[in-house]
């Protein structure tokens, strides 16, 4: 597939066919497990009639990891397809916060361009946040054991150092309640849809 930005129009590369398509900003709200992603979605869901939120981790299943491009096309297949109805869509997930991930595929041009909003907060209460967390919020999920929790740790530390190279936006969760930083993700959605016209 490849994508004519200039006139909104997506060629497949087999047979030529061309089809015309609306372009719309896809919003990513990502960052490590334990740093409210969840909670906030959780809040915003049902409050904004201008856009789509989804949240990625619904469908993950450890086997994912092997077929992680798949996962990662698959959801900008689908982002694509929900911006056809004039909402942008935003996308809440902790692995579709890597750039480079996401501009693997050309899927990715299908989008007048694409923002990162990334939870990061302190590892101290990222890890007292992910022991309280209850199993089986996601299917096929588990309580976590020390590797995972150090994996997300080291994540969480992944996006802090990487955010100036990224251009990403960032939220410093540890201090702040559900409440607060629902109101600046919401804040930070607003500035991105507020001006489209539908």
């Amino acid at each position: 597939m490849a994508v004519d930005s200039g006139e909104s129009v997506v060629v497949c590369p087999e047979c030529g066919h061309e089809q015309s398509i609306r372009q719309e900003p896809l919003l990513i709200v990502s960052g490590a497990g334990g740093t409210g992603k969840s909670a906030v979605l959780h809040e915003l869901r049902g409050t904004r009639d201008d856009a789509v939120l989804l949240d990625s981790d619904v469908v993950w299943r450890d086997e994912f990891w092997d077929e992680i491009d798949w996962y990662v096309q698959t959801w900008l297949r689908l982002c694509r397809d929900i911006a056809q109805s004039k909402r942008p869509p935003v996308l809440f997930g902790a692995g579709l916060g890597v750039p480079a991930s996401i501009e693997a595929h050309p899927q990715h041009e299908c989008f007048s361009e694409i923002h990162y909003l990334v939870l990061v907060c302190d590892e101290d209460e990222q890890e007292r946040r992910l022991r309280a967390r209850p199993s089986g919020r996601h299917p096929g999920e588990f309580a976590m054991d020390q590797s995972d929790i150090d994996a997300q740790v080291e994540f969480n530390q992944w996006f802090k150092n990487t955010a100036d190279d990224e251009d990403f936006t960032v939220i410093e969760t540890t201090d702040a309640t559900v409440e607060e930083t629902t109101a600046q993700v919401d804040e930070w959605i607003s500035s991105h849809v507020s001006n489209k016209t539908l």
